[in-house]
């Protein structure tokens, strides 16, 4: 790996324009316009000069919100060239979120297409049209170390789904790491790209970016049959994409008999996910390796990996029994261990606290691809991030429980928010639940849900959904695994999901229309 000036997603940048100067970096559907690594790194050098012209400071954060497009790129790569860190943040978020995450910042300008709001008091930088710059200047003199290993380099904000929105910084450390396992992957020469930080990581590994033509990234509304068409056309060796994407992927492919995409890899998060999807995408991709990853945000892909021929023949042997979801076994560069839901932070020893195999608990992980710190946030630090007292290591809470089995798999059962109590005692894992009866009814999405005042589980399906319900047999499986038999309930339309993602159910949400519904049916009897 070259080193120039300590931020690898650059350093990279400017090996392969050294190297491969004339080859595709970055390709746009929507225009068909692209960018050799040389003609982006020049680019990227007067974006960051621009930039710094408008008010942003080296060694500073900026807001960075917009299309997934080439001005994107060009204006994250030309923040690095001035060691400056974009901060991504969804731009749905609500504004008191983004007020606050912008407070934390204490940052100067906001890289965004769209038109600022006077009382944020940031500079506005537009970022349309820096693709299409060109200069004269040679920009290889400029390079200098500017950063340190651990220094930042990039920040992503959490959803604040489970608390407050947290920034979360990526440094050389873990970037570096990342771009080390999936440059084994050398089949790979196009990388499709449905998120915003995975285009820039493709670039470093010396992959061609293809950035999609879509309004939204919001796995609900993103346009199928036109990202089946720019997959086709501009390629895509590599997919990563949500559980939600590759349901509406296949059932595309199957209702309109158009050909298979020519992925290499396609990849798709680990945890909560249907054997049945997994097969279903195996089927209709024929040549095609379907791969899972399990990470989060504070420990970059991957923690663990399983293929499709694993993952689905123990979700139809133990998954089906109520054993939760198999994410395989720990990536390199990683260890995983699973913990007690309340270790004491302060006199943390994985030697001490790891649970035996098959209990379950919080799943912690450690290794070069996991971040250390959250962005002045000391408070969520110290609760998130145990030291092991022995090792000094730095382990991460993933607020996922799960357990690791007696071959060392990693499984996953539920978050650690979304456990159901019930009155007379013994917890319920919803996630664990959901799988175990999609197994058996063929559902791509449901959900399982719990009414204290009644103690009464529900198996929730929304209204479109094609699984075969049989009760006989969610009974079965609902005794084999010690659990309550479930209320089947039908929506009359979707099922409620959270509004960042528009992909995982609002459990919450789910369970006050099924009560409301059971009340109103009750008034009905009565």
């Amino acid at each position: 790996m070259n080193h120039f000036t300590g931020n690898v997603l650059l350093d990279e940048l400017i090996a392969s324009a050294r190297a491969r100067p004339h080859v595709t970096a970055v390709v746009e559907a929507k225009t068909g316009r692209s960018l050799s690594f040389e003609e982006l790194l020049a680019r990227a050098a007067a974006a960051g000069r621009s930039m710094v012209a408008a008010g942003a400071r080296p060694g500073s954060n900026v807001v960075m919100t917009g299309s997934l497009d080439l001005d994107f790129v060009v204006a994250c790569f030309g923040a690095f060239t001035e060691n400056i860190t974009p901060a991504l943040l969804d731009p749905n978020s609500s504004e008191a979120t983004l007020r606050q995450c912008i407070d934390e910042l204490e940052a100067t300008v906001w890289v965004t297409t769209s038109k600022l709001d006077d009382t944020l008091g940031l500079t506005h930088f537009d970022p349309t049209g820096l693709a299409a710059l060109t200069t004269a200047e040679e920009a290889e003199p400029r390079w200098s170390p500017t950063c340190d290993v651990l220094d930042p380099i990039l920040m992503l904000y959490t959803s604040g789904t489970t608390g407050i929105p947290k920034g979360v910084p990526w440094a050389t450390r873990e970037l570096s790491s990342q771009i080390r396992y999936y440059s084994a992957a050398t089949e790979v020469q196009t990388e499709f790209c449905l998120f915003p930080h995975l285009a820039l990581v493709a670039i470093a590994i010396g992959r061609t970016a293809v950035l999609p033509d879509v309004t939204t990234l919001q796995p609900l509304k993103i346009p199928i049959d036109s990202v089946h068409r720019q997959m086709m056309k501009h390629g895509c060796d590599y997919v990563f994409a949500s559980p939600l994407v590759w349901d509406r992927l296949v059932r595309f492919l199957e209702e309109s008999g158009e050909e298979a995409p020519p992925i290499k890899i396609a990849a798709t998060a680990g945890s909560a996910l249907s054997g049945r999807l997994i097969e279903r995408i195996s089927s209709t991709l024929p040549r095609t390796t379907v791969r899972i990853p399990f990470a989060s945000t504070e420990a970059v892909m991957p923690i663990t990996v399983i293929d499709a021929p694993e993952f689905v023949y123990l979700s139809k042997t133990r998954t089906y029994a109520g054993a939760g979801v198999p994410l395989g076994a720990v990536a390199d560069e990683m260890s995983v261990g699973v913990v007690p839901i309340e270790s004491d932070e302060s006199d943390f020893s994985i030697g001490r606290s790891s649970l035996a195999s098959m209990e379950v608990g919080e799943i912690v992980v450690t290794g070069s691809r996991v971040t250390r710190t959250y962005f002045r946030r000391p408070d969520v630090e110290c609760h998130a991030k145990l030291r092991d007292v022995v090792t000094e290591r730095v382990w991460h809470r993933t607020a996922d429980l799960g357990y690791i089995d007696d071959k060392g798999r990693l499984w996953f059962v539920c978050r650690k928010k979304d456990v159901i109590r019930r009155a007379g005692g013994g917890d319920l894992y919803p996630d664990a639940l959901e799988q175990m009866w999609n197994m058996a009814t063929g559902a791509s999405i449901s959900a399982v849900v719990y009414s204290e005042p009644s103690d009464e589980l529900f198996y929730v399906l929304p209204g479109d959904s094609v699984a075969e319900v049989d009760e006989f047999v969610l009974n079965l499986q609902a005794d084999r695994a010690d659990v309550p038999r479930p209320t089947v309930v039908t929506l009359s339309g979707s099922l409620p999901a959270d509004v960042r993602h528009n992909s995982k159910v609002d459990r919450p949400s789910v369970l006050r229309i099924v009560e409301s519904q059971q009340e109103a049916n009750e008034g009905v009897r009565g």
